[in-house]
Formats: structure tokens, sequence, C-alpha cells
């Protein structure tokens, strides 16, 4: 008579647990080969490529942006504030200090109202405007020297007579109207040309400030053309 066979000689082979199975299931080859790990990391590696690119673009883009405001914010503020002060004078002289007519001596009217508005009086039969302090503007550095070279632009009183010994920077003096706080620096160069051909002298002022993107410099330039009103 044929033995009866257990339960258990009859269990198929797949039900295994234990070691074994923890064994056979590794040697089916379940988890990450090498070549598929070289392939993730080389897909990685162009990502974060693309990634810094379009950063380091950006920031670029971004540093132009900035140091182009900031120069032509500069340069604006100069024709500006000097349109203002030469537009009152009635004279002007220009002056080649460190380059060709880089500085511009401005003599304002004497006679003011309210410490601010600039009056004509009577004077040999007419109403004209008298000859008052004279100013100088000028780039000098952060000392405000006039026998130095600089970025900033000063003002400065001063008289012929003792030219150029004379001259004294006035700290004070500012850019921002009604503060004594701040300066326009960051200036490459100003530039000055009188034409007192016409009825009243004319006034070009070229203002170049510059700015850098990474080790490239670049400059933005503005020119503005004024009369002196108040010239008799």
């Amino acid at each position: 008579m044929r033995p009866s066979s257990s339960a258990s000689d009859n269990r198929p082979e797949s039900c295994a647990s234990g070691p074994e199975a923890s064994a056979k299931h590794i040697a089916r080859g379940d988890g990450f080969t090498l070549a598929e790990l070289v392939v993730a990391a080389a897909v990685m590696a162009i990502l974060l490529t693309s990634l810094c690119g379009v950063y380091f673009s950006t920031a670029k883009e971004w540093e132009r942006q900035q140091g182009e405001a900031d120069a032509l914010l500069a340069t604006s503020q100069t024709c500006t504030r000097l349109s203002d002060y030469i537009s009152q004078s009635v004279g002007a002289t220009v002056i080649s200090r460190s380059r060709p007519n880089d500085t511009i001596a401005l003599n304002m009217p004497l006679d003011n109202a309210y410490g601010t508005l600039y009056v004509p009086l009577w004077s040999g039969g007419v109403v004209q405007y008298r000859s008052g302090a004279w100013i100088v503007f000028y780039l000098s550095d952060s000392t405000g020297s006039y026998l130095r070279d600089g970025t900033t632009l000063w003002a400065a009183s001063f008289t012929w007579a003792g030219y150029p010994a004379s001259v004294v920077p006035d700290q004070s003096w500012s850019m921002y109207y009604g503060s004594q706080m701040g300066r326009t620096s960051s200036m490459k160069s100003i530039a000055f040309t009188l034409d007192s051909s016409g009825t009243r002298p004319v006034v070009t002022v070229t203002a170049v400030s510059r700015y850098k993107i990474g080790a490239t410099e670049k400059q933005i330039s503005q020119s503005r053309t004024v009369c002196l009103r108040n010239a008799n």
C-alpha cells in the first residue's frame, strides 16, 4: 500500500519563506543596477547644470539692470542740479583741471529774497542782477579737495584772487534738496561747453557715470543745455 503524503510535502516551492526566500529574492535582481544609477546621476547632473545656468543668467541680468539704473540716476541728478545753478547764474567760466573743461565756476547773483529767490535791482539806469559770490563745481574724492580727482560731485566757494588755494569745499552741500546727506558719486567724468555767441550765454553739461557687469565696465552719458537766464 502506498504511503500517504503529508500537507507539508505537497507545499509549493513559491510559498517558501525565511532566509531561503530572501536569497532567492535577491538572486532575481530586484533593485537598482549600476547602469541605472549611472543614468540617474547623469540626468541629475544635466538638471543641476541647467538650473545653475538659469540662476547665473538671471543674476547677471539683475546686476546689469541695477547698475544701469544707478548710473542713469547719477547722471540725471548731476545734470538737473547743475542746471539749477547755471540757469540762475549771471556768469560762467569753464576751467580745465584734471581733464579738458571738467570744472565750471558760476557767478551767482548778489541779491535774493527769502534766501532762495534771486532778484534784480535798478542799477546803472537798468534793471539787472548784481554780481555776487562765485561757486565752483568739480569731481573729487571723499575729501572734496580741489587738488584731487575722484568720482564724487562737489561744490565749493572761492575767490579769484586766491585761486586755486582759495577753493573751500562745501561740506553741507548735497545733490538732495533740503538735506546735508548724500552726494552723487560713481561719476566717470563731467564736461562743460560754454557758448557766448547768442543773446545770453549757454552752457552744455555732459555727465558720464559708470557701472560694472562682472569684470566689464559700462557707462551712461547724459547731456543738458542750459541758458544763463540771469545774465545781464
